[in-house]
Order: C-alpha cells, then structure tokens, then sequence
C-alpha cells in the first residue's frame, strides 16, 4: 500500500471501520478468488463485474448491483462499501 493512500485512508477515518474502498474490495476479491483456483475465469469475471458497478457509480449512474451497499465520504467523496455487502455480493457472484 502506498503511502499516500494509507494516509488518505487514515484522514477518512477507514482504519478500523467496517468500510472498504474500492481498492480494498479489489484486494478482497483477487485474494478470494486466489483461494478457488478451479474458477480462476470466474473470478476474473467478477472483478472485471465490481470495477464496471463502481466506474458507473464514479460517474453518477445508479448501482447496478443491489447487494453491493455503498456511501460517500463526507468529505473526500469516495465510494465506500460495507464489508458485509461485499461478501454477501461475492458469495451471489460465485454460486
């Protein structure tokens, strides 16, 4: 992690919250699907899914995606995703 973005992190307060960014969520899913190697297509699949949800919702459009629970930073505007949601959105995604 660089250093910029663990700062950044630690102004939005993410440290020890159950918010991820969307780099975390990345991080989730490949280590995810690094323990299934049997479906490594589908994991890709499945990142390739949440970085497409997230762009769209950058841009302003609606979420895609019901399971995937997100909010904006107060101050800094980021997408942040709930843990829960991105594991509950996951486990959809590979059963």
């Amino acid at each position: 992690m660089g250093v910029r973005l663990a700062m950044r992190k630690e102004l939005m307060g993410l440290n020890n919250s159950d918010m991820l960014t969307a780099d975390d969520v990345r991080a989730h899913l490949t280590q995810q699907v690094k323990q299934q190697p049997h479906s490594m297509q589908k994991g890709f699949s499945v990142i390739s899914k949440f970085n497409d949800n997230h762009s769209q919702l950058l841009s302003g459009d609606n979420n895609r995606e019901r399971l995937l629970e997100f909010q904006r930073h107060r101050l800094f505007k980021d997408v942040l995703y709930t843990r829960q949601s991105v594991d509950a959105w996951l486990n959809s995604q590979i059963n």
